[in-house]
């Protein structure tokens, strides 16, 4: 049986992220159970039309997201219909709803299609997210248009799972979905076995995201500045898109003696940092259930965050919700209490 992932973003050099992250795990591990498995995503600047990541084949398409044509938009989703059509595959997973899922609903009638919600957009989350990052500036015509498209492939999908609870009430508001339609699949990590995890001696602080403007990268580096007896480390890279903004701001950080700046790592190193880590910072604007939380849980590392999906920041940590990540890990460092609450989230 052939399955292939609709996704924006496949795990590349060029570009980090959960849903590509997602998409290679699950994809991996259908290879490993006997399915042939495709990824159809957006082409990264000098790759292929088509490539390997393992036993996983990719396939990609030119796709330009800060474009405001809506020409070369056209263009794009006539050259993501030829992919889906060549690829011809039984089942269709959608990496949360795109205009490609609606295409292959249309052209592939007689395959099955899944669509996985990871992260669906109110008209208030493009706002928020376009405080900091113009790219999401968009007009309320295109939002109901983008409503319009999502809620059909949706509708039309043969399965609809959620990798988070609250999604099901904004699917719902969104896109008039029944609730009773979705399934609740939480995303994956890599089992952690408790002899693996051995912690630091002294304190280590970890960020672990793209160096994008919603992350708000910025906060992290500002902590490590007014706790310069604590070891802070931070593991991912900027999408190529804010490449230039993350050298801008990095700039007035590179001297700090207790700041480690990694970029991207390898899997193997991303786990043993984990392991020795105490606490994760993410200091995002806005997040659906970040794949670093899991991550992190898995490795007993406490939470500081200022979101809190489906409860998970405060109940295994300490929910920053006024950006006071300063009280926050003094909160989590004293008496221990980083480690009660990493056990309790492992």
């Amino acid at each position: 049986m052939r399955v292939a992932f609709i996704v924006s973003k496949s795990f590349t050099e060029r570009r980090h992220g959960g849903f590509g992250w997602l998409v290679r795990l699950v994809g991996e591990e259908l290879v490993r159970r006997g399915f042939e498995v495709y990824v159809l995503a957006w082409r990264d600047t000098g790759y292929p039309r088509e490539y390997s990541v393992g036993s996983v084949r990719v396939v990609t398409y030119d796709y330009h997201f800060e474009t405001r044509s809506v020409f070369r938009h056209l263009r794009d989703y006539w050259g993501a219909l030829e992919v889906i059509r060549d690829v011809d595959a039984d089942v269709y997973i959608s990496i949360e709803a795109m205009v490609e899922t609606l295409l292959a609903e249309l052209v592939k009638r007689h395959s099955a299609h899944v669509v996985w919600a990871q992260d669906p957009f109110e008209w208030s989350d493009y706002e928020l997210l376009a405080s900091v990052d113009p790219y999401y500036r968009i007009s309320r015509a295109r939002f109901y248009m983008n409503r319009l498209v999502f809620g059909a492939a949706y509708r039309w999908a043969d399965l609809v799972l959620t990798q988070a609870r609250f999604y099901m009430r904004k699917l719902r508001e969104l896109y008039g979905l029944d609730p009773g339609r979705v399934h609740y699949l939480p995303n994956p990590v890599h089992p952690i076995h408790e002899y693996e995890v051995k912690k630091s001696e002294e304190p280590l602080i970890c960020y672990l995201a793209r160096m994008d403007p919603q992350k708000r990268y910025w906060l992290f580096f500002e902590l490590t500045k007014r706790f310069p007896d604590i070891r802070f480390v931070t593991m991912g890279k900027p999408n190529v898109l804010y490449e230039d903004r993350y050298k801008e701001v990095i700039s007035k950080y590179v001297d700090l003696s207790n700041l480690e700046v990694l970029g991207f790592v390898p899997e193997k190193r991303k786990r043993e940092i984990l392991d020795r880590c105490w606490v994760l910072v993410l200091p995002s604007i806005r997040e659906g259930l970040p794949i670093a939380m899991l991550e992190a849980l898995a490795h007993r590392v406490a939470l500081l965050s200022s979101v809190n999906p489906d409860g998970l920041t405060e109940r295994f940590g300490y929910w920053a919700r006024n950006d006071d990540f300063d009280v926050g890990l003094k909160w989590l460092l004293s008496n221990d209490r980083w480690r009660v609450l990493g056990e309790e989230g492992y």
